[in-house]
């Protein structure tokens, strides 16, 4: 039986590797921290086993799709907290940030170049997953990608999981496994060759460092083709930032997360998603933090499989429990789907029962209309919603109960289900820090059925789950959430 961690491993093409080459190049894309990172370790190991040092490669470009301000500053951020971590040692680090569209694919080309193998963060949608497999075609040299996002390496699945109760009892089966395999929490203390690497001639003059753009963050940003009405939040892309949200989280949410964490009023959830998404934080480190607060007494034997049921695996404190549903199987069977379904953004790729439903209630009257813009700037006749999109056009996150909220709204007040699912893949993509993931695609068409079941038949929603504001009003403590964020009058 292969190792649990061997499957975190994909060969993209099969080259030989560069035998004069100068180094081994870690191209660092979106898994963006030094520790608990799979991928670094896996070219540590590569540098030790050819004898070569390692450059680490981390890099931010202007043409990605919603490229903005919001989403720059917290990439940049993340990079000039590494700048300052690494400054002061022997570890070859070349952060590299666009002024122009382009520049970063020549700087990758002429490093891999001169590489003797290239690792790449392994990542199953967006931008990341369309330069793994442009790019392994481009070098001349192996470009070996490793998974390190989640718990559950993406090739233990073998078919994008129908729903978490089916993914649960997969997490189940090799939890154990996986969690006893983790990543290393410092994985280039183990790097036997740390001299300087030899960079290609005239790199450095071509594709200079960010040293300097990164002493004004703000300032440069201004100066790149990008979209400047987005704008900077007071959340900062930095690991010391995520680890301290980490440590919030443990010492006042978490023994309140199972009953509150639904309640805006209440603050109860991690709100780690954007940490998460930009790789500054690995999930592996939350769960052990997690863990480390079950009672006293209780250790790993206490573990049961239950056939993937929701309560009753990790057998200790419910709040612990619940969390880590969230965390692992929720978070999770969301990059297992993309991973197996190139169509994860598609429409078509909702199950049969939800596309056979739809069909029969394409036509039903909808009593409200709006346009995208309307949407985006809270623009509806309820109080609720236009709270909870001020939340993410304001702040770049959404509240976790009030996000499906919003999704079911979007496609009860669109003209068709196709351009309710446009709209919110761009809302979510334009706005929010922890947007352009598998999780959140998870999010968007789970509100569409994915994951879901067939629930009692009604106008435009068919079989989907329906979701009301007055119930949630009904169920939810919304008053100091309204206070903040419902400002935005309603057309009613």
């Amino acid at each position: 039986m292969k190792n649990i961690n061997s499957y975190r491993k994909f060969k993209r093409n099969k080259n030989e590797v560069n035998q004069d080459g100068e180094y081994i190049l870690y191209w660092m894309q979106i898994n963006r921290r030094l520790q608990y990172n799979y991928a670094l370790e896996y070219a540590v190991a590569l540098a030790n086993k050819y004898d070569k040092p390692l450059l680490i490669f981390e890099s931010v470009i202007t043409n990605y799709p919603w490229a903005s301000d919001r989403f720059h500053a917290f990439l940049l951020e993340g990079m000039k907290e590494h700048l300052d971590e690494l400054k002061d040692t022997d570890v070859n680090y070349y952060c590299f940030a666009e002024s122009e569209a382009g520049e970063m694919q020549g700087a990758f080309h002429a490093l891999a170049e001169n590489s003797v193998a290239v690792v790449a963060d392994e990542y199953p949608v967006y931008i990341i997953r369309e330069n793994n497999e442009k790019m392994a075609e481009e070098v001349d040299v192996p470009y070996i990608s490793i998974d390190s996002n989640g718990i559950i390496p993406l090739d233990v699945t073998d078919k994008d999981p129908y729903s978490a109760y089916f993914f649960r009892r997969i997490m189940q089966e090799h939890f154990l496994e996986a969690y006893t395999n983790p990543p290393k929490k410092d994985p280039l203390d183990d790097l036997e060759d740390q001299k300087e690497v030899k960079l290609p001639d005239g790199f450095k003059e071509k594709y200079p460092k960010a040293d300097e753009k990164l002493e004004d963050i703000p300032g440069f940003i201004r100066t790149l083709d990008i979209n400047h009405d987005i704008g900077i939040t007071d959340k900062k892309g930095t690991r010391q930032y995520a680890l301290g949200k980490l440590g919030d989280f443990i010492a006042h949410g978490l023994h309140r997360y199972d009953e509150e964490r639904n309640d805006p009023d209440a603050d109860a959830a991690s709100g780690l998603s954007p940490w998460l998404h930009f790789g500054l934080i690995s999930e592996y480190e939350i769960v052990k933090a997690v863990l480390d607060h079950q009672p006293d007494g209780w250790d790993l034997d206490d573990i049961t499989p239950n056939n993937g049921k929701n309560s009753g695996f990790f057998n200790g404190d419910p709040n612990v429990e619940s969390f880590l549903d969230e965390v692992i199987t929720w978070r999770e069977v969301g990059f297992h789907f993309a991973h197996h379904r190139p169509d994860y953004d598609q429409f078509d790729s909702l199950p049969d029962w939800v596309l056979k439903t739809l069909k029969k209630h394409e036509d039903d009257k909808r009593e409200w209309v709006y346009e995208l813009e309307e949407f985006a700037q809270s623009q509806t006749h309820d109080e609720i919603w236009n709270a909870a999109q001020t939340q993410l056009r304001e702040t770049g996150i959404m509240q976790n109960y009030l996000r499906m909220l919003w999704g079911k709204k979007i496609i009860e007040w669109t003209k068709d289900y196709r351009t309710a699912l446009d709209y919110m893949i761009e809302l979510n993509n334009r706005y929010a820090l922890d947007g352009r993931d598998p999780n959140s695609y998870s999010g968007i068409f789970w509100c569409f059925g994915r994951f879901d079941r067939a629930w009692q038949e009604r106008p435009i929603y068919g079989k989907l789950r329906y979701m009301t504001s007055d119930s949630t009003r009904k169920k939810l403590k919304l008053d100091q959430y309204l206070n903040k964020y419902g400002s935005q009058k309603s057309l009613l």
